[in-house]
């Protein structure tokens, strides 16, 4: 994460993925963060949404906004919306919208 923090705005999708995925595999499996680790892990954590903010000044392509946008539910406690993200394109999202407005 601190290599994120010094320029979040070069970063590829990859720097937002890998700590949404860790975080979603973390709340499924139910493992806890070590007692050592936790402050580090969970100020890490914290820091997501803001980096993804200094990130939006870059164009984003339709990988890096489902990255970006599964760093922030992850972040704030979201794991199934962040999963969700992840498999998130401009395909899904339609399906979705077509199956939410016939439901």
């Amino acid at each position: 994460m601190s290599a994120l923090a010094t320029a979040p705005n070069k970063a590829d999708f990859s720097y937002f993925q890998f700590p949404a995925w860790v975080e979603v595999c973390r709340q499924r499996k139910g493992v806890r963060v070590p007692q050592e680790l936790e402050q580090a892990y969970a100020s890490a954590l914290e820091r997501l949404p803001r980096l993804v903010a200094e990130a939006a000044v870059e164009t984003w392509s339709p990988e890096f906004l489902s990255c970006a946008l599964a760093a922030i539910a992850a972040a704030k406690g979201y794991p199934a919306v962040a999963e969700a993200a992840l498999e998130l394109d401009t395909d899904v999202a339609n399906e979705f919208m077509e199956w939410f407005r016939d439901r």
